[in-house]
């Protein structure tokens, strides 16, 4: 499969490469990153339910506060009972019920077999009971919002062709996202620089072009309510 350089510039005939400004290929990184984190939230946004098409699992923690979602929502929070893998689902709690699931007198008390966790003003989460030792530990799922290659987990870049965490059918969105950027970056450098009114034409309708394939995705994606919504 075509790298996304090579899928972006058969999209926008600009021909990005190692020696092309505006974009170059540190812009259309970004403008694939940014992609990513825009499919991501409209689809979630459309589709509440499809947030684990997005999800990353971190890895196990004994560690108390170890763990974050680095901005992503948290999905789930699971802590072991006391025994090696047997997991179990933690419920959210709000702040105000911190010492409540440490007191075994509350009906808040949250046990090895009904654990619980909120998220502190830091962004880490905090596991009910606290993890400890190496049958006690925790994980998170959380929607991912660090875009990197599928093939070696780095971070994502115009040479990659797959992305991780990402479903495979989405990918697509991702380089029209980039390439409508691109377009975007190309214009203004006609807007300061050039006045060649024939190629800002041709891209002004290339443009217009994606755009439409672009939002229109989403919008066979909006459930039937919200699609009928916008036809009256």
């Amino acid at each position: 499969m075509a790298n996304f350089e090579a899928q972006v510039n058969g999209l926008t005939n600009l021909g990005i490469d190692g020696t092309s400004t505006d974009p170059g290929e540190t812009e259309l990184n970004q403008f694939l990153k940014d992609g990513v984190i825009d499919v991501t939230n409209r689809c979630i946004s459309l589709k509440p339910q499809s947030a684990e098409d997005f999800m990353i699992e971190s890895t196990e923690s004994s560690s108390q506060g170890g763990l974050s979602s680095d901005g992503g929502d948290i999905l789930h929070v699971m802590r072991e009972s006391g025994t090696n893998d047997d997991w179990r689902e933690c419920r959210k709690i709000s702040v105000g019920f911190k010492d409540r699931v440490t007191d075994k007198t509350s009906l808040h008390y949250a046990s090895a077999y009904n654990p619980a966790y909120l998220v502190n003003q830091y962004g880490a989460v905090l596991v009910f009971p606290a993890p400890s030792g190496s049958s006690g530990q925790y994980r998170i799922y959380y929607v991912n919002k660090t875009p990197v290659d599928n093939v070696s987990g780095a971070a994502l870049t115009y040479a990659a062709s797959t992305i991780r965490y990402f479903p495979d059918d989405k990918v697509y969105l991702v380089v029209i996202y980039a390439a409508i950027k691109s377009l975007e970056a190309r214009m203004a450098d006609f807007a300061i620089d050039e006045e060649d009114i024939e190629l800002v034409q041709a891209i002004t309708s290339n443009l217009t072009s994606l755009k439409q394939q672009y939002d229109g995705a989403f919008a066979i994606m909006a459930p039937r309510q919200q699609q009928q919504g916008a036809r009256a």
